[in-house]
């Protein structure tokens, strides 16, 4: 097995310090329960179940270091608020409004109990346009902030401007609760910091889960066995052959940049973090690097692009990656260009701002943005299908999940039980032409915001 291949990782990680040797399952084991997946949901379950539990084994299992997966890819905004404006009604909107808020304050009071170093900056962030032609996005967005009784700010202009730093963008709307974070660092402080009964294996693929009872997990060089197991594995639940038919994986693209040098930061001026989301995604950090992020595609084979020979890696066995072929650099070296031209056009200050850190990350998409929370079939339980925004989302649903399994009824597993259930996908070819179409009109009708 290889160790990370640091080149690969998500720029959150790869500017951490590396951490100490992974503990890899081995041998035949046996546990109360086991998660399978230790991005923000898979730790948010383990954590619940060990505190609830806590004579009993936990195990939580990851196929690479807690912090380098699809949690720690992320571009770090903790949402407060609904972001999906026009697909749901008011109803639904308040139901994951409940959630979302109540996973920010779940990780809001980590973060302080264990002192998790994360760039915690709870500055809220700003849904913006830059054509004005699609200011009608923004309005949608404020009825449903008014619709929620949520406070938000409109910006256009100099007022706009003298936060970060350019005229580029029309118009945004702010608010104010949305947390940014190192998405990375989070996640390794939150694995850190579990409950002493919570057994922690990373660098350990899952293979396969056997049925019957106990259910066993059949890991590369090991299995544990156990009466209840918690599946918080984004996409990946597809490999398992499990939900193919309701849930698939896009990618999405970012680069991190080096700091800025007192020049740079001297002409942008403005306010020291902020955060922008809409078609493309800006963030100056507290770190004082810039994040773009732009570029979604449909990866049916987890990779970048169409199954072509040397496409850029999304997430790669054990946390290490394969060599990467002359298309596959090719394919990197175009998305750091877009990425360098895209923050260009918005800050010409900046454009020979150096990009340290360009990566893909998988999320988990599903036919109508439905979740997927509950027992899936007797000692199998899942929750997933965030569609890119999982970190308050996700890390409510894995407490609920856990306390879920364990027979627990409250509230919030109502809300989150109702927004459970996604739509039938269509079989291939159907999924990937109309995944492509889909994104190829997207990209066209927001051309202008890149």
């Amino acid at each position: 097995m290889t160790a990370p291949d640091r080149d690969h990782a998500p720029g959150w990680y790869a500017i951490l310090p590396p951490p100490p040797p992974a503990r890899r399952l081995t041998g035949d084991q046996v546990a109360d329960w086991v998660v399978v997946g230790a991005g923000v949901t898979g730790l948010a379950a383990a954590r619940r179940l060990g505190e609830l539990l806590p004579d009993k084994r936990i195990v939580l299992i990851d196929e690479f270091r807690i912090g380098y997966g699809s949690s720690g890819r992320n571009a770090g905004f903790i949402i407060d608020t609904p972001h999906l404006t026009e697909q749901f009604d008011g109803d639904t909107n308040r139901r994951i409004s409940r959630l979302v808020l109540a996973g920010l304050a779940e990780l809001e009071a980590q973060v302080d109990e264990h002192d998790i170093e994360c760039e915690w900056t709870p500055h809220g962030h700003l849904t913006a346009v830059v054509d004005k032609s699609r200011i009608g996005g923004l309005h949608a967005t404020v009825r449903m902030l008014d619709d929620l009784g949520e406070t938000w700010e409109w910006l256009e202009g100099d007022a706009l401007a003298d936060i970060i730093g350019t005229h580029h963008y029309h118009a945004a709307v702010f608010t104010p609760r949305t947390v940014t974070v190192n998405p990375a660092a989070m996640c390794r402080g939150l694995g850190q910091s579990l409950p002493e009964n919570v057994d922690v294996f990373e660098d350990t693929r899952v293979r396969d889960i056997t049925s019957g009872t106990p259910r066993s997990v059949i890991c590369d060089d090991g299995r544990v066995s156990a009466p209840g197991i918690l599946l918080t594995t984004n996409a990946f639940i597809t490999r398992l052959g499990l939900l193919k038919d309701h849930v698939f994986p896009m990618i999405a693209c970012a680069s991190l940049s080096r700091p800025l040098n007192e020049e740079e930061d001297a002409a942008l001026g403005g306010h020291r973090d902020w955060g922008i989301t809409g078609t493309a995604t800006m963030r100056r950090t507290t770190s004082n690097r810039i994040l773009a992020r732009f570029g979604t595609f449909y990866a049916g084979d987890f990779r970048l692009g169409r199954q072509r020979r040397g496409a850029l890696p999304a997430t790669h066995p054990h946390g290490g990656a394969p060599p990467l072929s002359r298309l596959g650099r090719q394919r990197r070296a175009s998305l750091l260009a877009s990425h360098r031209k895209g923050v260009a056009d918005r800050f010409p200050m900046l454009r020979n701002l150096d990009f340290e850190h360009t990566w893909a990350g998988v999320f988990c998409m599903t036919r109508d943005w439905a979740t997927h929370f509950g027992r899936l079939e007797l000692g199998l339980f899942v929750s997933l299908g965030y569609c890119g925004v999982g970190l308050a989302r996700g890390t409510i649903s894995g407490k609920l999940l856990a306390e879920h399994a364990l027979g627990g009824e409250s509230a919030l597993m109502d809300d989150a039980v109702a927004l459970s259930g996604p739509a039938r996908l269509p079989g291939q070819p159907f999924l990937a032409l109309g995944a492509h179409a889909r994104l190829a009109a997207y990209r066209w009708q927001s051309r202008h915001e890149w």
